[in-house]
Formats: structure tokens, C-alpha cells, sequence
């Protein structure tokens, strides 16, 4: 009797300890499960972050006054041939609009203007730095190719005179500066029809909502090789200064600085005459 009872003690003991053991190692297997997750999540957010860093490190946001939308492709493909991780996007619009964005907060690592004010002011608010004149431009008027006008003085009634808004378009800005300066403005003010930016002046006069208009030379002259143009120069608007464009970096970006270098060099200055830029 005495033998069994301790038979059966032995056996008793024997599986207590066996479920012992085996719950060890269940909580050993998943402690070692779970520390195997958390690094493998640690490296892989390590891995998120180093990747969102490169990608921020390789983009480069260029704020550009809208008469450089045919050039600024160009730019970036010579710029590519030795930053070929860069990824660049270009923000197209009025040089005074460009610059309200960037003191607004706008992210944003290069301005190209179409003027040397609006770059100045950024640059007296420490928003701009490592500035530099890359190019002039001329204004000329535009009309109908079949037209008859050969100035402003032919505007009739209702006819109309498209510039681009003198507070934020530069363009617009030399278009009311020469005619005030001519003693031309109170005789076209009636026919006056602004626009957003440059395009938007000679789409205007393209589409025969307005008889007349004011745009760079280079924006005409890229019109005339992309299509069959029906617009033509009718005379060159003369100005007591020329029209310079100023370029600053507008963050600390090492691609920003890269890139306004590249603005220096003799490929960047022969793209820029190649769309009749002087450069």
C-alpha cells in the first residue's frame, strides 16, 4: 500500500514539474518572440527615416517667374547630368506672388525672379542669400499677326490693353513704369485687362480677348518655335533700365547652393540664350 502511495507521489511530481518546464519555455519562446518584433520594427522605422532624410536631402523646390517655364526644363536637365538623384519641382508664377509665398512660410529652396526687387527684399528679411543677376530680358508689344496697330495710340473703344498685375507680375510693373513715362497711361487706362502672369497676357491676346499686350521678348520669341504663332512684335518697349533677373537660395539646402552655382556656369548661360535670354 505504502509502495503505490509512493508510486503515485513520484508520478504527481514528475508532471508538475514537466508543466513547470514546458511554461518556462512558452514564456521564454515568446520573450524571445516579442524582443525579435520590437527590433525588427526599431529597424524598420530606422530605415523609414533614413530613406524620408535622403529624399528631403535630393528635393529641390524652385519658385520661378512664369517666363522661365520653357527655360527652367532645360536647366534641369543639364543640372541632372551631375546631381542624378536630384528630384526638382518648379513653382511657376508672378515674381511679387513667388515672394509673398516664400515670407509666408512656403517651403520652397530657390526663388528665380524676373526682377532684382522682390529677391532684394527677401534677402533685407535674411529669407535669401547667395543672390546672383542671371539674366535681362526685353518688354515688347504684342498683337494679332493680321492686326493693324502699331501702338497703344491705335486702341479704340473697348478695345483692349492686357498687362500683368504692376503689384506682384514684374512684367506688368515695366509695362505701367514705360507708359506713365510716355505720357501713354491716362489715354489706355480704359482699356486696361490684367492678368496673373505673363502666359496669361499673351494667351489673352493669342485668343483675341484683348487686341494688344505686353510680355518678354522671350516669351514671344518661345510662342513662335512651339507654334504656328499668330502674334507678332510690334515694337520693343523702351526703358530707362534693363530688365535683370536675380536668383537667391532660399534655404540652407547644400542642392540649393549647388544649384545657383550651376546658374553661374557657361552651360547655364548658353541654355539661357538659347530661349533669347540675355546671359
Amino acid at each position: 500500500m505504502k509502495l503505490r502511495f509512493l508510486v503515485v507521489s513520484l508520478l504527481a511530481l514528475c508532471l508538475v514539474l514537466a508543466g513547470c518546464s514546458g511554461s518556462g519555455d512558452s514564456s521564454k519562446d515568446s520573450k524571445s518572440s516579442n524582443d525579435s518584433h520590437q527590433t525588427s520594427s526599431h529597424k524598420d522605422k530606422k530605415d523609414d527615416k533614413d530613406k524620408k532624410d535622403k529624399n528631403d536631402e535630393n528635393a529641390l523646390q524652385i519658385a520661378a517667374a512664369a517666363s522661365l517655364t520653357d527655360a527652367s526644363k532645360d536647366l534641369e536637365k543639364e543640372f541632372k547630368k551631375d546631381h542624378k538623384d536630384a528630384n526638382i519641382t518648379f513653382n511657376y508664377g508672378g515674381s511679387g506672388a513667388l515672394r509673398q509665398q516664400i515670407e509666408k512660410g512656403a517651403p520652397t529652396d530657390v526663388i528665380m525672379s524676373a526682377n532684382t526687387k522682390d529677391v532684394d527684399m527677401l534677402k533685407d528679411k535674411d529669407k535669401a542669400h547667395d543672390t546672383y543677376n542671371y539674366a535681362k530680358n526685353k518688354l515688347v508689344l504684342i498683337g494679332d499677326k493680321d492686326g493693324n496697330y502699331s501702338s497703344v495710340k491705335d486702341l479704340k473703344k473697348g478695345d483692349k490693353l492686357a498687362v500683368g498685375e504692376a503689384k506682384s507680375v514684374p512684367a506688368g510693373k515695366y509695362a505701367e513704369k514705360y507708359l506713365k513715362a510716355n505720357n501713354l497711361y491716362d489715354q489706355v487706362k480704359p482699356n486696361l485687362v490684367y492678368a496673373k502672369d505673363v502666359r496669361q497676357v499673351l494667351n489673352y491676346v493669342k485668343k483675341g480677348n484683348a487686341q494688344l499686350g505686353y510680355v518678354y521678348k522671350t516669351d514671344l520669341a518661345q510662342d513662335q518655335k512651339n507654334s504656328d504663332s499668330n502674334v507678332k512684335e510690334i515694337n520693343e518697349a523702351k526703358l530707362d533700365k534693363p530688365i535683370t533677373y536675380e536668383a537667391g537660395a532660399t534655404s540652407d539646402k547644400k542642392l540649393a547652393k549647388e544649384w545657383m552655382d550651376f546658374l553661374k556656369s557657361d552651360k547655364a548661360k548658353e541654355i539661357l540664350k538659347k530661349y533669347e535670354f540675355e546671359a
